[in-house]
């Protein structure tokens, strides 16, 4: 079990000293009644006590003023160190399906923390809390809402809704000011939107609490499960349990359905034909797999690949290449975004895989070189160029060992016939 964090830096610039030693002789106290393991109350009772938290200068930290962002923060650094417990998930794959267990705080990636490595223009920019945030339609009245204000919070101005988080979900006059939602659309009373809320479709909430976590957590509190079957990269939140609830309100609407596969088939058909003519490209075999897609170098599931054709010398062709889309994924990308045109994503994806096929007949894919950097890119942005740094020095470390390992006794034969010659 790794040790809680001596000092770190949270994402208002704050610099906190942590002491493991203190955190669980806190966690071990009997809990004051209700309390949810690995919640927030609990997060916050065991931050409260004494010489658990100081300041870099030695103070104690003010928990209750701190900002929600720093707090979840401190809270996911207690549940990955093992403080506070969490139980695993148990979800399927996106992907392929296949079921998976795993408590997702033990993958967070934590060094950007350590090592004040918090400057990612996306991954630490902060919310806009001025700003009004689009979102679904609901209905506020005799009004429809599309947009949503949420002003910053305090550990403090939270209390409620940390007092919440384990009795069943219902949106209150209460909660909604402790979530810190001012506006949605031109309402501003409390209870009208609490009213509104609890009434929305599952697709409207769901954005609210998007947008709620995003102004709330940072977003680096995301852990990244590889599946050992498919390898697709599922991104799970940090702490799993959190005090939003994400789920209320009446069934989600009907959406425009997404097309069988027999109609994917004809939009995919029908694109090529046209991009084939238009990229002046023949002979490039197209098939559409329903099958579990296959994945990038970075776990992401692919829309389409290229394959090269094959050639032999006495044989001539053995196979075309190969333009593969993926019907699962974009029916995965048209139920996660509600503003996917497949159209426009069959045709783009075609076009990019034949780009793909242009570089290779022309000896050189920059497309490709491109595609890895950036997925070797968002690698480094998530755990850190520090840490990213150590972990390859320790990878070289174990393949000079390895090596050592297998090849000490060509060295020794080595030494021992050198020592002959030279003794003759």
């Amino acid at each position: 079990m790794p040790r809680l964090s001596a000092r770190v830096h949270l994402p208002s610039g704050r610099v906190a000293r942590l002491s493991d030693e203190a955190a669980r002789r806190a966690a071990a106290r009997a809990r004051t009644p209700d309390v949810r393991p690995g919640g927030c109350m609990e997060a916050l009772e065991i931050l409260e006590a004494e010489d658990v938290a100081r300041t870099d200068a030695g103070a104690p930290i003010d928990v209750r003023g701190l900002s929600l962002r720093d707090f979840h923060v401190l809270r996911a650094l207690l549940v990955h160190a093992g403080v506070q417990a969490e139980a695993p998930a148990e979800l399927p794959c996106e992907n392929c399906g296949e079921a998976f267990r795993v408590a997702p705080s033990n993958l967070l990636e934590i060094a950007p923390f350590v090592d004040a490595e918090l400057d990612d223009p996306e991954l630490d920019a902060p919310f806009d809390h001025e700003a009004v945030h689009g979102i679904p339609a609901i209905r506020v009245g005799t009004e429809l809402a599309r947009s949503i204000r949420i002003a910053a919070r305090t550990v403090e101005e939270a209390l409620p809704l940390f007092r919440a988080e384990s009795a069943p979900t219902r949106i209150t006059p209460a909660l909604v000011v402790a979530m810190g939602i001012t506006a949605l659309g031109r309402e501003r009373r409390a209870s009208a939107i609490a009213k509104a809320l609890a009434a929305a479709p599952d697709e409207a909430y769901q954005a609210v609490a998007d947008c709620l976590y995003e102004a709330h957590y940072s977003a680096r509190l995301v852990a990244v499960h590889r599946c050992a079957v498919c390898g697709a990269r599922n991104d799970l939140d940090v702490p799993w349990q959190r005090e939003i609830p994400y789920e209320v309100g009446e069934p989600r609407k009907a959406r425009r359905a997404f097309p069988d596969l027999d109609a994917f088939e004809a939009m995919v058909t029908s694109a090529a034909d046209r991009i084939y003519r238009a990229r002046g490209v023949r002979n490039i075999d197209l098939v559409v797999d329903d099958g579990v897609p296959a994945c990038d170098d970075g776990g992401e599931p692919l829309l389409g690949c290229y394959t090269p054709g094959g050639t032999d010398a006495t044989l001539g062709i053995l196979r075309a290449p190969e333009i593969r889309l993926f019907y699962r994924t974009f029916q995965a990308e048209h139920r996660h975004d509600r503003s996917f045109d497949v159209a426009a994503e069959i045709d783009e994806t075609i076009d990019h895989e034949i780009t793909h096929h242009l570089h290779h007949l022309a000896g050189d894919d920059p497309l490709d070189e491109e595609e890895h950097a950036v997925i070797e890119k968002e690698a480094i942005r998530r755990i850190g160029k520090r840490e990213a740094a150590r972990r390859a020095g320790r990878g070289l470390a174990s393949e000079l060992a390895g090596f050592m390992r297998t090849t000490w006794p060509l060295f020794v034969i080595a030494f021992v016939a050198t020592y002959f010659t030279f003794c003759r």
